[in-house]
């Protein structure tokens, strides 16, 4: 993961405001490529689809971020489909993945295709949760308290799996906000950050001063070179679903997470921006 500059990008007109868009489009940039990336890779994918021979790995927690009506429907981890080639497929998927464009339509094309081809892997019912509700397109409040955070939610159709309470408390929320809401880089990035803040169907989890950072894998793989050392070579944490990090408090770690997930544009105010931006850099 890269982050151009620390602390405040300028805002304003002129020069600052120049700056500030070339930093915006660097990072939209950086996060879209990350997320090509996990796509043409599928490291720790977690669902396939088949076209006739070809399979295509994906992961949930992207598809719930960014068309959490198709992933609500999506049961099992693997499935056939029907009625188009594997190089159409991947470019739908390269659009849910990386596009900022409106996803409304391909995410209507995809449930379309996937009733087609099965209808028995779509659940019609609308009272599983969905983690993030119709509010997926706008602005993230980043002062949500950690008491809003759920516990115990079946997150997606199908999977029937018990998350650990985040206990990020409001506190490192306010820490990691500072005094006015992040901005993200792109419409993908606050997609993202939502999925983050919202701890949506999370596979492992990052202990840091004895708070609780739910994440996903492969995210925090294709963000970041240190959790991809961590998480998909020979340390030991690679097998682990609880890991514990040290020499970082945890409200620099909500920043590091913010970063990964959201690209966001500033740092908070309170945070020292020449000690952040090296774990920046080292993230």
């Amino acid at each position: 993961m890269a982050r151009c500059g620390g602390g405040a990008a300028p805002k304003g007109p002129g020069p600052a405001a120049a700056e500030r868009q070339r930093l915006k489009e660097a990072l939209a940039e950086q996060l879209r490529q990350d997320l090509d990336r996990l796509l043409a890779e599928g490291t720790h994918s977690d669902v396939t689809f088949q076209v006739g021979d070809e399979e295509v790995r994906v992961h949930r927690a992207v598809l719930l971020a960014r068309a959490p009506l198709l992933c609500e429907r999506l049961v099992g981890r693997r499935l056939q489909l029907h009625g188009l080639e594997a190089a159409e497929l991947r470019q739908l998927l390269r659009i849910l993945y990386s596009s900022d464009i409106n996803l409304k339509e391909i995410e209507e094309l995809f449930m379309t295709i996937i009733q087609e081809s099965n209808t028995t892997t779509l659940h019609n019912t609308q009272k599983n949760v969905n983690c993030l509700g119709q509010s997926k397109r706008t602005p993230v409040d980043q002062n949500i308290p950690s008491g809003a955070v759920q516990k115990g939610i079946v997150c997606l159709a199908g999977i029937e799996e018990e998350i650990p309470e985040a206990v990020i408390d409001a506190e490192s929320d306010k820490a990691a906000a500072g005094n006015s809401k992040v901005e993200t880089a792109s419409v993908l990035g606050e997609d993202l950050l939502m999925l983050y803040k919202k701890c949506c169907c999370p596979d492992i989890n990052i202990c840091v001063e004895g708070k609780n950072f739910q994440a996903h894998r492969a995210i925090l793989c294709a963000r970041s070179s240190y959790f991809a050392a961590m998480l998909s070579g020979s340390w030991a944490e690679s097998s682990q679903e609880h890991i514990t990090l040290q020499g970082i408090s945890h409200a620099e770690m909500n920043v590091v997470l913010h970063s990964i997930y959201g690209a966001i544009l500033d740092f908070p105010d309170k945070v020292d921006v020449g000690y952040m931006s090296n774990f920046i850099i080292l993230f």
